[in-house]
């Protein structure tokens, strides 16, 4: 199969992760699907990333940058030298069932109007467990991954429209990247592909979770604990930096009972679980000197948007409602568990 409209070019980021390397791309080598390239895009890795890949995985292309320069930037690189008509974008410490790809490549096929696939992401040491079945946002304008936690018993075996696909197991159609633009290299890493799944839905694409597509994912292989101070200070200025570029005032007004709810929530957990408030309070300063650039960045999505308030404002609702009862599962899960 050489057909380059059917070609996918699949990016794969890496810092520092050669443990997870030769797992990653053996299960892509082994796809049912075989029309595809690899780009693996290593963010200045001293960890022998670079001589593995090029001592066993001579195949592979390698793009070796200097220095980290964050996930978004490395991602868009890749797409960048990619010749692909479809953009597979998934994490290093991931494992791919032998029929991922080959299931998000039909759904874009079979479908004209989605610009996007969403997959069913278990978690990489207890395949029982749901690590994500698509990207979710509450009216609290937080992020999450739906189903995260939860024990997989078919609770996400149906296709459905979700808010967008998680960035650690994507696939995108790369006209819609071409329209709406790549990942936003200010985000440097978190919450970027929250932002483009925004972007795309603004913009008149929809995303479809296919569960039959399903990846095995280790979560936070690279940069640890969701509340280490890193992570917090970029989780905090990117979230800022999303609402601002993507949430039309009258949601923020219709929404901000939530928003103040939710935000709290997240800073209180941030302070509790990890210690990390000065973290926060950085992340918000770095917030507010991005803000004249991110508002440059809205106006532009704003001249782009194809869809109305009212349509964002009901994905936005659905979305929060599945968060909301992924959360309950879970909840009783664990009880039952006692």
């Amino acid at each position: 199969m050489n057909n380059k409209t059917d070609l996918v070019s699949i990016v794969i980021p890496n810092w520092n992760g050669k443990k997870f390397l030769a797992p990653c791309l053996d299960s892509l080598l082994a796809q049912t699907y075989r029309n595809f390239e690899i780009i693996v895009v290593d963010n200045g890795s001293h960890d022998g990333s670079t001589d593995l890949l090029k001592q066993h995985y001579p195949d592979v292309k390698l793009l070796a940058l200097a220095h980290n320069t964050g996930f978004s930037f490395a991602v868009n690189r890749g797409i960048e030298a990619s010749f692909g008509a479809y953009i597979a974008l998934i994490n290093n410490d991931t494992k791919a069932h032998e029929q991922w790809l080959e299931k998000m490549v039909l759904a874009l096929k079979n479908h004209a109007h989605i610009g996007s696939v969403a997959c069913k992401m278990l978690s990489y040491d207890d395949p029982t467990i749901l690590d994500g079945a698509g990207d979710g946002l509450r009216r609290g304008m937080l992020p999450a991954r739906t189903g995260h936690g939860e024990k997989d018993i078919g609770q996400f075996d149906n296709e459905r429209y979700v808010l967008g696909a998680c960035g650690g197991a994507a696939l995108y159609r790369k006209s819609m990247l071409a329209e709406i633009g790549l990942f936003d290299e200010d985000f440097f890493a978190y919450l970027e592909d929250v932002d483009l799944d925004l972007r795309a839905q603004s913009a008149g694409y929809q995303c479809l979770y296919i569960p039959e597509a399903i990846i095995y994912h280790l979560g936070c292989g690279t940069t640890g604990s969701g509340y280490n101070k890193l992570v917090v200070r970029l989780s905090c200025r990117n979230n800022i930096n999303m609402i601002v570029k993507n949430i039309p005032a009258r949601l923020l007004f219709a929404f901000l009972p939530y928003i103040v709810f939710w935000q709290a929530y997240y800073l209180a957990a941030v302070i509790i679980r990890g210690g990390s408030f000065l973290a926060w309070l950085a992340g918000a300063a770095e917030a507010l000197f991005l803000l004249p650039e991110m508002l440059k960045k809205r106006e532009q999505i704003k001249r782009q948007r194809k869809v109305n308030t009212a349509y964002l404002k009901q994905l936005i609702i659905n979305s929060d409602k599945e968060l909301e009862q992924s959360k309950k599962r879970l909840h009783q899960q664990i009880i039952g568990m006692r």
